[in-house]
């Protein structure tokens, strides 16, 4: 036996004529497909991957490893990056930039530090990273990935 509301429904929908069934069916369609296509806009963007970049003796290392100066860092297509450059070189100012992408920090000084969020470009390529006011010794690679997986595997 059906509830009332059940009743009601089912009589309004054997009421209605083929074209009011269509137009309230492709009424629904629109309503709830636009839903879906907003979804994107008002979800919680993800939260952007952390590079640490550390100035030391006029070059950048990546976080603790001082051994590789200048290194190349890998980012996926349209990926969100939140760069922290940490200035260890005492009297001297630096700063970030990939000017092709117009990213660019502000300047550190000291022992300062300072962070940055950007998104990767969507096409796979390659810019170079660099300190804009030591730019003959303080230059890396930052290259966009083909695939998310390629840009995971580098470690960074």
């Amino acid at each position: 036996m059906m509830a009332e509301p059940e009743k009601r429904t089912v009589r309004l929908i054997a009421t209605m004529t083929r074209r009011q069934r269509t137009a309230a069916a492709v009424g629904f369609v629109l309503v709830f497909g636009s839903m879906g296509a907003l979804l994107p806009l008002i979800a919680k963007p993800q939260e952007p991957r952390h590079v640490t970049l550390v100035v030391q003796r006029m070059a950048f290392y990546l976080g603790a490893d001082r051994t590789s100066p200048n290194p190349t860092i890998r980012v996926a297509p349209g990926e969100r990056i939140r760069v922290t450059l940490v200035s260890k070189d005492a009297g001297f100012e630096h700063d970030f930039a990939v000017t092709p992408w117009r990213v660019r920090t502000s300047t550190v000084r000291g022992n300062d530090q300072i962070s940055l969020i950007f998104q990767a470009p969507d096409k796979p390529g390659t810019a170079d990273y660099i300190c804009t006011m030591h730019t003959a010794m303080m230059r890396g690679t930052i290259e966009v990935a083909d695939t998310v997986q390629e840009a995971a595997s580098s470690g960074y």
